[in-house]
C-alpha cells in the first residue's frame, strides 16, 4: 500500500516504458522512527506535571486513583488527519463500549505540541466530548492536558511513543497509540490501530482494571484471552479455552450427578440393628435358649 502511495505521487503523466522501472519500498524519511515500542510494565512518571483543559498545573497522579484504569493518548490539536481519524474512532466506540466513563475508567490525552495553548486544548476537548454522548460522564472522564517538551519527552519516552518534527511542514509525524493504563499507572498494554472495536476496547480496560472493573463474568472470560504484542490486542488463547471447557464440563457433570447422590445416601437400609440393655429383654432371650435344650 505504501509503495503503492508512493508511486502515485511519482509516476509521470504520459505511460513510459516499465523494464528498468524500480518500486520503492522503503519507509518514507519523514516516517523513520516514528514508531511505537511497548513499554509493558513500565509504570509512567506521575510527578509530571501537565496543564489541563481549565489552566491549572496537576501532576498526572491526579488522573490515577488507584481504583480506575485510564486510557492514555498523544495526539496535538492542529494534527490534519490522524489524530482527528484516531479519535473520531474513539469516540464511536466509547459509545458503544459495555463500561462506564467516570465510573469504570477515565481517559488522559496529553498534546505533544509544547506550544499548543490552553484555550485550543479546552476547544479540542469540547470538540470530542460531545461526540460521546452516550455517556453521561464523558466530559468530567475525558482529561485533556498540555506540556511542557521536557514533560513531553519524559512520558513518550516512557510510552515508547516515537515521533519526529517535520520544520518543512510545520507538522509532528507521529504513530497512532492508545495505552491502557493501571489505576497505578503501570502500563498494561496497547492498541496501535486506528480503529477500537468496543469489544477490544473493553477487554483491554478489564485487564488493565486488574479486578477492579468488569463483572465475574468479565473477569473468567478475560483469563481466557492473552495480550499479542505484535497485534496490539487481546486474543483468545487455545490451551486457556480447553482448559475452562474442561473444568466447565466437570462441574456440569458434579451438579447433574449430586441429587442422585443424596437420593442414594437417603434410602441406604440399616446395616446393624441397635443393642439395647433392657434386663427383661436378656431374660426373655435366655429362657427361650433354656426351652430350646429341653
Amino acid at each position: 500500500m505504501a509503495a503503492s502511495m508512493l508511486l502515485c505521487l511519482t509516476a509521470p503523466a504520459a505511460a513510459q516504458p516499465t523494464d528498468n522501472v524500480q518500486l520503492n519500498d522503503g519507509v518514507p524519511a519523514q516516517a523513520e522512527g516514528v514508531t511505537v515500542d511497548q513499554h509493558l510494565g513500565t509504570t509512567l512518571p506521575l510527578e509530571l506535571e501537565v496543564v489541563d483543559a481549565s489552566g491549572k498545573t496537576v501532576p498526572l497522579q491526579t488522573y490515577f486513583d488507584g481504583r480506575r484504569p485510564v486510557i492514555v493518548t498523544l495526539n496535538y490539536s492542529d494534527c490534519p488527519m490522524l489524530c482527528s481519524v484516531q479519535l473520531n474512532a474513539l469516540t464511536r466506540s466509547l459509545n458503544d463500549v459495555d463500561l462506564k466513563m467516570g465510573d469504570d475508567f477515565q481517559l488522559l490525552t496529553v498534546s505533544i505540541d509544547p506550544d499548543e495553548a490552553t484555550e485550543r486544548i479546552r476547544e479540542t476537548k469540547q470538540l470530542y466530548t460531545d461526540q460521546v454522548n452516550k455517556q453521561p460522564q464523558a466530559a468530567e472522564a475525558w482529561h485533556f492536558a498540555t506540556a511542557s517538551q521536557s514533560t513531553i519527552t519524559k512520558l513518550t519516552d516512557t510510552l515508547g511513543f516515537r515521533y519526529r518534527y517535520d520544520k518543512q511542514t510545520k507538522q509532528y509525524n507521529h504513530p497512532a497509540m492508545l495505552a491502557f493504563v493501571s489505576p497505578e499507572g503501570v502500563i498494561s498494554s496497547y492498541s496501535l490501530r486506528v480503529d477500537f472495536p468496543p469489544e477490544d476496547l473493553k477487554r483491554s480496560l478489564v485487564a488493565a482494571g486488574e479486578g477492579t472493573i468488569g463483572s465475574p463474568v468479565d473477569v473468567i472470560v478475560m483469563w481466557c484471552f492473552s495480550y499479542d504484542p505484535n497485534r496490539g490486542r487481546y486474543v483468545a488463547t487455545a490451551w486457556k479455552l480447553m482448559r475452562l471447557g474442561g473444568a466447565l464440563t466437570i462441574g456440569v457433570i458434579l451438579l447433574a450427578l449430586t441429587p442422585y447422590w443424596i437420593g442414594k445416601r437417603r434410602q441406604s437400609p440399616q446395616l446393624a440393628e441397635p443393642i439395647t440393655d433392657d434386663p427383661h429383654t436378656h431374660e426373655a432371650t435366655t429362657a427361650f435358649e433354656r426351652k430350646a435344650d429341653e
